[in-house]
């Protein structure tokens, strides 16, 4: 059969558009396969709090925090690129494939899926090098999970119901490559626990110490070990500025 002018016009419009939808879906999902989430990297206590970017290292698979001493809370996450390097010095052609991170999508939501907050963008930084082969390259950057309006929430519903409450922090990172694409992650959830005041709180002897005053007979407290942001332990009351006691009770709750 014969087709018309027209009909071939419109067959021709129609496989353009399918081929660029089957463009676009396509574009698509490389933009979520592109960069990627990896882990939550773990704290090293030493000296500092210290991370190492490498998929090598040590992952926590939750974080546990008291809102007591906390006024938000924050992450580092290790993040992957796997676009595939471009560069080549042959030729003298630059290197577009690095990603420039610059911003976080975050959202809270209980153990149930329900909605905590309406959820935010926070700026991020890094840069991500491009993948070699099969290998994707790495780098890590600070997302900040709990904000401080969210967490004051959350700090309430923990004295209220004297347990932790659980949440969830889905988060979507989005970077640019050097070459003007733009990439993001699929989303990536993690669960964070939320106490109010379940952590030990230690004084110093005497009570003044622990407003910073200088006192010969202070009591030396260089056996509490120092604590990494994402886990619990024992408070110094010369970081709070106050005795334990007057912290707790400065919240009234």
């Amino acid at each position: 059969m014969n087709a018309s002018p027209g009909l071939l016009t419109r067959l021709c419009a129609l496989a353009l558009l399918t081929a660029s939808g089957g463009l676009l879906a396509s574009a698509c999902a490389d933009n979520e396969s592109s960069l990627f989430i990896r882990q939550r990297l773990a704290m090293e206590r030493t000296g500092e709090c210290t991370v190492s970017c490498s998929p090598s290292e040590p992952a926590w698979f939750q974080d546990a925090i008291d809102s007591a001493y906390v006024g938000s809370h924050s992450a580092m996450l290790l993040v992957g690129n796997q676009i595939v390097q471009r560069g080549d010095s042959d030729v003298l052609r630059t290197e577009t494939s690095r990603v420039e991170l610059y911003e976080a999508e975050v959202r809270l939501s209980d153990m149930e899926g329900n909605p905590v907050n309406e959820g935010y963008v926070v700026p991020i930084n890094g840069v991500v090098d491009p993948g070699t082969s099969s290998n994707a390259g790495y780098n890590c950057t600070e997302v900040l999970l709990i904000d401080g309006a969210t967490m004051d929430d959350l700090r309430v519903q923990a004295a209220e119901l004297r347990r932790d409450i659980e949440v969830l922090a889905t988060i979507v990172i989005r970077g640019r490559t050097l070459g003007g694409q733009e990439v993001e992650t699929a989303e990536w959830s993690y669960p964070v626990r939320v106490c109010f005041n379940c952590s030990r709180c230690v004084d110093t002897i005497p009570p003044e110490c622990c407003e910073g005053a200088s006192i010969e007979e202070c009591e030396d407290l260089e056996e509490l070990e120092g604590i990494c942001g994402g886990s619990r332990g024992v408070e110094d009351c010369r970081n709070l500025g106050q005795t334990c006691a007057d912290h707790i009770a400065g919240f009234g709750l």
